[in-house]
């Protein structure tokens, strides 16, 4: 059966979000704000850069209403800068690159569905020759509505010309796999940020530690009947 695979990038295909929270640090302090990201990082997670900076700009700072939209969008340039300063410390996720490959014989298409800005992504992919493995990417930039809305996954498998129905999305978010189920998409929950009992009641279909224990899941058990849309 035709079939889809769509991935998360921060914390599925690479242990970005230490370096995340590095750089929003430094963000806040290029923008000269004495706050701490670390109590509302967990509640942003799988959302963007813009969704968490606005929250942070309007209950946490004096700042003006008129003066706001400003300077969010000048914390997220600075964060994206500083992004790229550290890039050189984010490290893949643990077997990707295997999985990745074996994927690519196995379904029909892959694609991935990010929060992240197209400059990080962009920066991401370039590091670790990611464009050969992916038929189509969505990031912050392309969507009105983040996760968890289920809109970055209807774009993502708009794009790859699928019925969301017949897409695996992976994710480590509980944001992320709301956004796949609202969409229609089979979740995967991996536990890179959120316990397996958060995920499941976030409603991901299965949940799994590790990508040798996914493909597991997908490869060994071709034959079976399995209600999954492979």
């Amino acid at each position: 059966m035709t079939a889809g695979l769509l991935f998360d990038m921060d914390g599925v295909i690479v242990d970005s979000e230490p370096i995340h929270a590095r750089a929003g640090a430094i963000a806040l302090q290029r923008c000269h704000l004495s706050l701490d990201l670390a109590p509302i990082s967990l509640q942003f997670k799988g959302r963007t850069d813009r969704d968490m900076f606005e929250y942070l700009v309007q209950h946490q700072t004096d700042t003006p209403p008129a003066e706001q939209p400003l300077l969010v969008q000048r914390l997220i340039e600075e964060k994206a800068k500083a992004f790229g300063e550290l890039l050189a410390e984010v490290p893949l996720v643990p077997g990707v690159l295997e999985f990745l490959a074996a994927s690519r014989q196995r379904f029909s298409a892959l694609a991935v569905t990010t929060s992240a800005i197209r400059r990080d992504q962009a920066q991401i992919f370039q590091r670790f020759d990611l464009h050969r493995w992916f038929d189509a990417v969505i990031t912050a930039e392309d969507i009105q509505r983040a996760k968890p809305d289920p809109e970055p996954y209807l774009k993502t498998a708009a794009a790859v010309g699928l019925d969301p129905a017949l897409c695996w999305v992976i994710e480590d978010s509980t944001h992320g796999i709301r956004a796949a189920k609202g969409a229609g998409c089979f979740a995967v929950g991996l536990t890179t940020a959120f316990t397996a009992e958060e995920l499941r009641h976030a409603g991901a279909d299965v949940v799994v530690d590790s990508f040798a224990e996914l493909a597991a899941l997908l490869f060994a058990r071709a034959s079976r009947s399995d209600n999954l849309p492979v």
